[in-house]
């Protein structure tokens, strides 16, 4: 088997040891090439030299590493990016549907992100996922990656009318009457959309509340969308909801 040729991009020397030892104990379908400890000093040999994928800091002194996509804004190499925690990062990168690894590095996390690398082949392009990443990152949330067998599908999150619960897969509704199923629970879509444009409704959906035009009391609690769907308001949620609809 063909070995994965890897880089690491990271500045602390502890964070550093710590994953070239997991890597070389523990992965040996991985040929680590090189550390370096700034974007700038990795540029020149990831030039010249073919890497399958790079372990990324993105936190990094003096610069983001993010400025990796200054010098590869169409980069060929899949990255795998390491981060203390941050919420807002971590929700940018689910958004993104990119991996990542927080630190300290558990290793079987390492070793599900390194499968995840050998399963993207050359068909997986990358370069429109990272750049909705950074966008992400900068600006706020405004694309989300839907990940499927041949690759990825990118969608506006204004696009997004409500979710759907069927069992471990969420239906996204679109404003385009399309619907897409992804195998990601309701409950990991609650934790990163913003709370201030999506509402959960009841266990089995979030309404995007941008697009609601009625809400009734009548045979139950339903909220009618700009599509006519229906969607039923549990009681526990109808305060909330009620104070929340008088802001609309």
């Amino acid at each position: 088997m063909n070995k994965l040729k890897a880089v690491i991009i990271e500045d602390e020397i502890e964070s550093q040891a710590t994953l070239v030892n997991m890597i070389r104990m523990y992965c040996s379908e991985v040929e680590l090439y090189a550390v370096f400890d700034s974007v700038a000093k990795a540029v020149p040999f990831l030039k010249t030299n073919e890497v399958h994928f790079i372990f990324l800091d993105i936190e990094l002194p003096g610069e983001s590493g993010f400025s990796l996509f200054d010098y590869f804004p169409n980069p060929e190499f899949k990255i795998i990016f390491t981060t203390a925690y941050n919420q807002y990062a971590v929700k940018a990168f689910k958004l993104s549907a990119i991996d990542y690894l927080l630190k300290p590095i558990d290793l079987n996390d390492l070793k599900n992100a390194i499968e995840k690398v050998k399963r993207l082949d050359n068909n997986h392009k990358m370069d429109e996922v990272y750049k909705m990443l950074v966008q992400n990152v900068h600006h706020g949330s405004q694309r989300i990656a839907i990940a499927h067998q041949n690759g990825y599908d990118l969608i506006e999150v204004n696009e997004i009318l409500w979710l759907e619960a069927e069992i471990n897969y969420t239906i996204i509704h679109l404003r385009s009457n399309g619907k897409i199923t992804v195998a990601k629970t309701l409950k990991m879509f609650e934790e990163f959309l913003d709370p201030g444009q999506f509402f959960r409704t009841s266990r089995g959906s979030i309404v995007n509340i941008k697009y609601i035009i009625k809400f009734q009391k009548q045979n139950g609690l339903n909220i009618t969308l700009i599509d006519n769907s229906v969607v039923p308001l549990s009681e526990t949620r109808k305060e909330e909801f009620l104070a929340l609809y008088k802001k609309i």
